[in-house]
């Protein structure tokens, strides 16, 4: 990876690519950075859009294109937070969208995983 970071989530785009989203940083920051590893003879991580908010330790899962990320840890003014928030970036508009939901139990998704079937 080009940006050294623990806690964070990966999952596999719809074009094969790895991607590496979030996180926290040797000093104990959320990120909002994400990358995607391109396979294959030329291997290198491609800079994906930043999310809206950094965070770490939340769920994510890719669906028909998209990377929908849910709670997780992050820094506000106000001191540490659990985030209720979720957003989703669409691969072929590289954007991410924020979506509009607030998450009933954040601390709840700290461990989670995803997988799809």
């Amino acid at each position: 990876m080009s940006v050294a970071r623990s806690g964070y989530k990966g999952c596999v785009m719809s074009d094969g690519r790895f991607a590496v989203l979030g996180g926290i940083d040797g000093n104990n920051e959320p990120l909002s950075s994400c990358e995607a590893l391109v396979v294959g003879h030329d291997e290198h991580w491609d800079v994906l859009p930043p999310m809206h908010e950094a965070r770490s330790r939340f769920a994510c899962a890719a669906v028909a294109g998209c990377i929908i990320v849910a709670g997780g840890y992050s820094r506000t003014p106000n001191g540490d937070a659990w985030l209720r928030s979720a957003a989703a970036i669409d691969e072929v508009l590289g954007r991410w969208l924020r979506l509009p939901c607030d998450v009933p139990y954040y601390t709840g998704l700290m461990g989670l995983g995803s997988a799809l079937l």
